[in-house]
């Protein structure tokens, strides 16, 4: 029996959400450095966070990864809850942003599993 070959653009999509996956440690890092920034008691960043979770809210759903989006849309509900109230997060609201920020973190570890099983099954 031989192996089914491929679809092109299954090929194409495997590989744009490759490349995808490949930045996602730096789009956890730039969370977790506006968190610190968030810490270290500078109120404007909350606007930058609620950016950065928005747009991995889209980009995981572009790319198909649900998990990715549902997670990031979270943390962009929390955030944007405290810039409606003019809120400075406290210990638990910051507490909640670093689940969110793992929550993120692990989605893009399911998804590169799920990619990498993909991959291996064809």
């Amino acid at each position: 029996m031989s192996a089914k070959a491929e679809d092109p653009l299954e090929q194409q999509l495997r590989a744009l959400r490759r490349e995808y996956l490949s930045d996602s440690a730096e789009r956890v890092a730039e969370l977790r450095q506006v968190r610190a920034r968030l810490a270290g008691g500078e109120h404007a960043a909350l606007a930058a966070m609620r950016q950065a979770f928005h747009r991995l809210a889209g980009s995981g759903g572009s790319y198909g990864f649900p998990l990715v989006s549902s997670n990031s849309r979270e943390g962009e509900r929390l955030v944007q809850t405290l810039i409606d109230a003019g809120a400075t997060p406290g210990a638990a609201t910051c507490a909640a942003l670093d689940a969110c920020i793992d929550g993120v973190a692990a989605a893009f570890e399911d998804a590169r599993r799920q990619l990498d099983r993909d991959t291996a099954a064809t």
